[in-house]
């Protein structure tokens, strides 16, 4: 969300607009244009008297992803982090959007698994973003597990 006078130093004077981003993660089953529709609305149906809204959607949108937690794809990886950390995961569903892995499941029938070796504190996506290298040799050995308990599957 921003308004008024963005740059260096104080401004006192009342902005006379202001404007912000929307982003909607989704879950299983919702549909894009659908939740753009709904967006939509709610904001039409609360304008306050005497302002004006304007509402540029982005025309793009994906699909939300979701593999069964009891997938045998799931349940290798789950062997393979307990391989590595020697402690059952916890395995959790996290909102993130790489479009590819619907159309993969839509179009073909194929499941994505998902790792991720980064931990919270490592801020990914942000400016400030790092990852620790061990975590790299983690994710390689993972990885390695993975391959050799999907192959005696």
């Amino acid at each position: 969300m921003w308004g008024g006078y963005e740059g260096p130093g104080s401004k006192t004077v009342i902005p006379s607009e202001a404007h912000a981003k929307i982003t909607c993660r989704l879950v299983s089953d919702q549909d894009p244009h659908d939740i753009v529709e709904k967006t939509v609305r709610h904001l039409e149906s609360h304008v306050p008297l005497g302002a004006r809204l304007t509402i540029h959607a982005g025309g793009h949108g994906a699909r939300p992803y979701r593999i069964a937690a009891d997938h045998f794809a799931m349940r290798a990886a789950g062997a393979a982090l307990e391989a590595v950390y020697g402690v059952r995961p916890l395995i959790v569903r996290s909102g993130g959007t790489i479009p590819i892995c619907e159309l993969f499941k839509r179009h073909m029938g194929l499941d994505t698994v998902f790792f991720s070796f980064s931990t919270a504190d490592e801020d990914f996506h942000a400016p400030n973003e790092f990852f620790r290298v061990h975590r790299l040799h983690e994710g390689l050995e993972a990885w390695a597990w993975y391959w050799q308990i999907l192959g005696a599957r």
